[in-house]
């Protein structure tokens, strides 16, 4: 390719947006057909085999895939293969056909890294990329859940890597040990472009995971961030299975299921089964039942947070399968997550995700919560306890 300079043997960090191996050679190619499928937006052609009939190309991320999700499966291709990761010049080149060029990507809260939210492709490589890639480098991603329409994706994934740098100033056990890292996506299209990506990942279990207890014991035991117990695709679900009639019922029972949990506190979580998994985040735990939800999650959320404003980024479904990337806003007037009342406003962001049944109950679902950012704002540096904690474990 033009311009495209082959790229020598790793040499350090790889990350979450650049994952597997450089790109050149067949890989390189791979990316760029993959990239060239993705963009395009009328069906494949059908494709002649020889003693069999004729076949219709599957598109880029599943047959039936909408818009988005194509566009987004294109574009993690290049992630997943590590595509020139810490080549500017090049991986600027692969991603750039991807996003609109004011593109927005907003990670977690990242304390003495000092970054917000990146307005362009530059300002991204210079943030999170490159500081996540120095930190976890060489990680491999699991999409689980992938739902979208033609303007909206989402995915739910986890991560294993070795951490290996600091995270926000806080510095991995010396042994740098396998971490298993919850990680959402959420995804807003202009055109056929990506515009904002949204990006939570669980810091405070990872933190747990090496012994960097940030937050009081979970009221419940922490059983992971799993992929759905159905065959619906995988990641879930495959586009061309899904009815259209059960992404319409879904969304709106998904949308009165966030106002009632998060925004009124009321209904006691009518829209979940009686009996079901959901993976709540760290300092809250894994929730079996719609008792252990409520008592553990909801009724402790309401208890601290008095005036509560709920802001809605982005909401969808696909099928069965809904995300929501939203903030809740209160007033910090009670205890929540051993963190006393400070009396002030306080944001918790949150991406979730949720699968319904034929009856339309959620049967199980997915959050993460930047904590630290909500942290923050209450005056309290979760980092700077993180780092006390690996230093004296260093120590020691």
């Amino acid at each position: 390719m033009e311009g495209y300079t082959r790229m020598a043997a790793p040499q350090g960090a790889w990350g979450r947006t650049a994952r597997v191996a450089a790109a050149g050679g067949l890989a390189g190619a791979a990316a760029m057909a993959l990239a060239s499928r993705a963009l395009a937006a009328v069906p494949s052609a059908p494709v002649e085999m020889a003693g069999y009939s004729t076949q219709h190309q599957d598109t880029v991320g599943g047959p039936g895939s909408p818009l988005a999700k194509r566009v987004v499966v294109g574009m993690d291709t290049n992630v997943n293969l590590h595509t020139a990761w810490n080549d500017w010049p090049s991986w600027s080149a692969e991603m750039a056909p991807f996003w609109t060029e004011d593109m927005i990507y907003d990670f977690n809260y990242v304390g003495s890294w000092g970054f917000g939210p990146t307005k362009n492709l530059r300002e991204w490589y210079d943030g999170e990329h490159m500081h996540f890639n120095a930190a976890l480098p060489d990680s491999q991603w699991m999409d689980f859940i992938r739902a979208a329409t033609h303007e909206t994706c989402t995915s739910a994934s986890y991560g294993l890597a070795r951490w290996a740098g600091e995270f926000a100033g806080v510095p991995p056990p010396p042994s740098k040990p396998w971490v298993r890292i919850r990680d959402l996506d959420f995804y807003l299209l202009e055109g056929r472009r990506i515009k904002i990506n949204w990006c939570i990942i669980d810091i405070v279990d990872v933190f747990d995971q090496v012994g960097y207890h940030v937050l009081p014991p979970a009221p419940m035991p922490t059983e992971g961030y799993m992929a759905p117990s159905a065959m619906d695709g995988f990641p879930a679900p495959m586009s061309a299975a899904v009815d259209p009639a059960d992404t319409v019922r879904s969304l709106a029972a998904w949308k009165k299921a966030l106002e009632e949990d998060y925004l009124l506190g009321t209904g006691e979580a009518r829209w979940w089964a009686e009996q079901l998994i959901w993976y709540g985040p760290a300092g809250v735990g894994t929730a079996k039942t719609r008792e252990q939800y409520v008592q553990h999650w909801l009724r402790p959320l309401h208890a601290a947070f008095s005036e509560i404003q709920l802001q809605m980024d982005l909401e969808l479904c696909e099928g069965f399968y809904c995300g929501a990337h939203f903030y809740v806003w209160g007033n910090h007037t009670g205890e929540w997550l051993g963190e006393p009342a400070s009396g002030k406003r306080v944001p918790i962001r949150c991406g979730a995700h949720a699968r319904f049944d034929r009856q339309g109950h959620i049967v199980e679902g997915w959050l993460i919560i930047d904590t630290p950012r909500a942290f923050a704002a209450m005056g309290v540096d979760l980092f700077a306890r993180a780092r006390a904690q690996a230093l004296t474990l260093a120590q020691n």
